[in-house]
């Protein structure tokens, strides 16, 4: 006797308000994963360099966060739609966290 394993089906794709809720997230989880490459730059050589660039990861993880906050605590109160064609699915700010030089 044969298992059959259903798969998904192709019209069970997200939502507008589960893509808006991923994209809200987006600034949140790339300040995070700048703090883990600036934990391990600093694992790997804890210069003086290094330890900046931490310090502005990790302020850069808290400004986003509290953004995200922010900007979830807007749309919870508000009663506009989350998601309007032409405009972009969230306001919050992105974090833009550029790579460190390396100078030798």
């Amino acid at each position: 006797m044969s298992t059959y394993t259903a798969l998904a089906a192709p019209d069970d794709e997200p939502t507008f308000t589960e893509l808006a809720a991923i994209v809200a997230e987006e600034p949140v989880i790339a300040a995070e994963v700048a703090v883990v490459d600036a934990e391990c730059r600093l694992a790997a050589s804890p210069d003086e360099v290094a330890v900046r660039a931490h310090r502005r990861a990790v302020v850069a993880l808290g400004v986003a966060l509290r953004t995200a906050v922010q900007t979830s605590t807007n749309r919870a109160l508000s009663t506009a739609p989350v998601y309007v064609p032409g405009s972009p699915l969230s306001t919050a700010r992105r974090v833009v966290i550029r790579p460190a030089t390396r100078t030798a």
